[in-house]
Parts: structure tokens; sequence; C-alpha cells
């Protein structure tokens, strides 16, 4: 997927924002990146299709923290009954795709794993069971979308509450847009957008949408008087991290400028560390900065509740409300 066709999808979405006047931030940034990553992953764009799979997956995401009691009312029964409809949609498109697979033009997940498969010198790839690529490509919907949406709504949010640093990016903003030549955007006017990424960096590290991770030991080693074996399944908390006033000052206020010097090492894990870090990370950033160009150059927006309540049950930091907001167009800006 490239960044061209995420840009006309977040202009569509944000179009159709306006319209309505008050949104969900959170429904319509889940809608986004899921079509952006249906796109990316196996070039899935008919929208009645999407939706389907979008209503499936998102059964699949609440199943995953029910209790697992397989009776026909239950959460956990609706997700399994959801994930095998997934199975389903996603085998048509596999067959589909295996009968055309050496004449075509798509540049996607699924053509690069169903290309593996044969080559003259024999499969370059390791086979994989379309049960195994079923569970990739669900695994990298849900890992895509959910985190990724609910970054968007924590900078809307964060951006509303703080009005000088939304006029900042706007500024720098207009003027990555006033001498961009090309209609949409590409990757050089994201890496010219430095203000912007600190914001992008300033949301994650005030959400910490992923609060905590698991780790491995390595090897025996003692932490600050706790023994630690080779082999125990540890928990690294990335929040604590992201709050601790020994690491960032003021680390209750949204500050981007705090990210003009480099930090601490091991002190942003948004991502992850080592050589465990997010395989999406880039591609995370690149779609929050996509969003936030459209969203800031071209609309004003009002939040409509100011509850910051989390999600009791839920993978990863989110707003209960879902930061509802009242969008409204720049009276300077363009068409788009």
């Amino acid at each position: 997927m490239s960044i061209r066709h995420f840009d006309e999808l977040t202009k569509k979405a944000l179009h159709s924002w306006e319209k309505r006047g008050t949104v969900v931030v959170l429904e319509e940034a889940q809608k986004i990146t899921f079509n952006a990553m249906c796109k990316m992953l196996m070039s899935l764009e008919e929208p009645n299709e999407l939706e389907m799979l979008r209503k499936d997956v998102a059964q699949v995401f609440q199943a995953m923290l029910a209790f697992p009691i397989n009776l026909p009312w239950t959460t956990f029964h609706k997700g399994l009954k959801a994930r095998k409809r997934i199975e389903n949609t996603l085998a048509k498109i596999i067959n589909e795709r295996r009968r055309v697979v050496e004449y075509s033009n798509e540049h996607d997940l699924l053509q690069f794993l169903l290309s593996g498969e044969k080559s003259s010198d024999g499969p370059l790839l390791p086979s994989l069971t379309d049960k195994q690529i079923h569970d990739n490509i669900l695994t990298l919907i849900i890992a895509g979308q959910e985190t990724t949406a609910n970054a968007i709504t924590w900078m809307v949010k964060y951006l509303d509450e703080n009005q000088d640093v939304q006029e900042t990016l706007r500024d720098e903003q207009l003027k990555i847009e006033e001498n961009s030549r090309a209609s949409s955007l590409t990757v050089d006017d994201l890496n010219k957008m430095s203000y912007a990424s600190k914001v992008v960096k300033e949301s994650l590290r005030m959400a910490s949408i992923v609060p905590w991770f698991p780790r491995v030991a390595l090897e025996d080693c003692e932490l600050e008087g706790f023994k630690i074996r080779k082999g125990w399944v540890i928990n690294i908390d990335a929040k604590a991290m992201h709050l601790d006033p020994s690491v960032y000052q003021e680390p209750t206020r949204f500050h981007p400028p705090r990210f003009h010097e480099l930090s601490k090492p091991y002190s942003f894990l948004a991502f992850g560390a080592g050589v465990r870090t997010c395989l999406g990370m880039n591609l995370a950033k690149y779609m929050m900065l996509a969003f936030l160009h459209r969203l800031i150059t071209t609309y004003r927006w009002e939040s409509m509740d100011s509850d910051l309540t989390l999600e009791k049950r839920a993978l990863f930091s989110r707003l209960k409300s879902g930061c509802p907001v009242r969008v409204v167009r720049c009276q300077t800006s363009s068409t788009n």
C-alpha cells in the first residue's frame, strides 16, 4: 500500500466527517486503518466485503478478551463463528489469487507469500499452509488496525486539549502543503514533518497504547535486588517508563518539543525495543503523519466529551468514549 493510497482514504473519510458534523474518532479511525491494512495485505477494496470482514474481525477481537465458554450466546462463541467466516472469506481470496498468481499485478503480502510457493529453482519461501496464511493475515489486520486507530484517537484528543501545540503543528503542515507539488502526500513530504513527528511521538508516550509487553529472560540476572532466572517471562511496563519523572520532566504534560533532544536508551517503548521492535513501526508512523496532515490543514474540531476514562477490558489503552468530536472545515482550506 502506497502513501498515496492511504492519503486518499483519509481525505475521503474526513470529507464524510465534515458532512456529518459529529463523529466518534475511534470508530472512524478503525475504519480507515482497517481498509488500509486490507489493501496492503491482500488488495481488498470492495466496500461490502470490507464492511462484512471488518465486523467479523471486531467480533474476533472482542472474543480475545472474553471468558472461553463456547455457548451460543457468549462473546467467545460469536468470536469463533466470526473467525470461521473470516477463514472462508480468506480461502476464497487465496484460491482466486492462486489461479492467476503468475499473471497478477498485485503488490501485497498475499502475492508475496503465494509467489514464493513456486520458482524454477524450488520454493523461495518456507511453505505455509492456508491456515498459517489466514492466521498471519488476521494477526496483522488486528495489530495494524487497532493500535494505529487508538493512537490517532489519542492524538486528536491531546491536540484538542493543547491549542498552542495544534497551531504550531498547523503552521508547519500548511507550509508543507504550500511547497508540495503533488496532489497526494509523498514520503518526502512525510520526512519533512519534523514537528508532526514529535507530536506523534509525544502522543504515543502519553497514551502508551501498548502499556506493557512480555519478554523472556535470556540469562540469569539481578535487578534492584530481585533475582530473575533464565527463561522467566517478565512484563516490561512501558507506561511506567513513559510517565517516570526521572526520565521525562513534567511527564503528564503534553509537550512535543521534549523530543528535540535524543531520548535516553530504552526510555521510549511505544514500539518495543531491540530485536523484537514492532515490524510495523514505520508504517504506523507514516499513517499517523498522513492523517494529521489532512486533518490539521483542512479542518478544526471540538471535543464533545472530556471524559478520559479508559476501557476496562481492552488489549490496548483506549478511551471509553471513543473521543466524539464536532468537525468543521477551515475557512482558508482548499477542497483537497
